[in-house]
């Protein structure tokens, strides 16, 4: 296989390459970094530094999933992004209390980048070049509370150039969307730290965030080889996210 994001979004085109459960096991993967994560943050003074670089991959993993999926069935876009919406309103306050002290009140959790960006594709479906600009203004809206703790610009970059590089319909648009993903991929964490700690950024947010996303879709390709089913119920990633931070929210409170 080849380990580069070029490579491996081919390979991901690639009808029968990867099984159903392969997808699965990068969502369990993602999971298991998100969860390591979030408690890495909320429970660790100060937090570990391994722990928050294998924290790195659970975005990028998440959003490769989404881009994957989200074109499948384009009629079924605005579907797709009411449920995102619902899901992301449900999350927020137990999001918003979870990370209390840690980030603003107003910040906005991860799943309004899905939503957002699936309600721009669902526009665009229906709408054409007005709807493209009214899904931009609505992107345009979220940045600022998106971005500190759900990467803002970066993290809307990201689901954009991948959902471009998986579903674009020519060889030009799909490679314009493998460069907007590698860049964001390098400044989706730390790039405001680069100047004052550049070693601890490359070595401990630049680096995992190119690199072990690679490393998670390749060893799930291996383990889960062609023809093996899906073993996680449908739409289980929202219930995990809002369910292990209601979770560590419970636990907070113990502590």
């Amino acid at each position: 296989m080849n380990h580069s994001v070029p490579g491996l979004l081919h390979s991901l085109q690639t009808p029968g390459r990867v099984s159903p459960a392969a997808l699965d096991m990068v969502k369990v993967l993602a999971l298991l970094a998100m969860l390591g994560d979030h408690i890495n943050t909320l429970f660790l003074t100060p937090p570990e530094p391994l722990a928050y670089a294998a924290g790195r991959m659970a975005f990028p993993l998440f959003t490769l999933i989404w881009a994957m999926n989200v074109q499948r069935r384009p009629e079924r876009l605005q579907v797709r992004a009411n449920r995102q919406w619902i899901w992301a309103v449900i999350t927020q306050p137990v999001f918003s209390l979870a990370f209390a002290g840690h980030q603003p009140w107003w910040a906005l959790n991860i799943l309004f980048v899905f939503a957002g960006v699936t309600q721009l594709l669902a526009l665009q479906y229906r709408y054409g070049k007005k709807g493209l600009m009214a899904g931009a203004l609505v992107l345009g809206i979220l940045v600022w509370p998106l971005s500190p703790a759900s990467y803002g610009l970066a993290g809307i970059a990201l689901a954009t150039g991948m959902v471009t590089a998986t579903g674009g319909k020519t060889p030009g648009v799909q490679r314009a969307g493998i460069i907007v993903t590698v860049l964001s991929l390098c400044s989706l964490n730390g790039v405001s730290h680069l100047l004052s700690l550049p070693a601890d950024t490359l070595l401990f947010a630049t680096l995992p965030t190119l690199v072990f996303p690679l490393m998670a879709v390749s060893l799930s390709i291996q383990w889960c080889p062609a023809g093996d089913q899906r073993f996680m119920p449908r739409h289980f990633f929202y219930i995990a996210y809002t369910g292990h931070l209601l979770v560590l929210l419970i636990l907070m409170q113990l502590w």
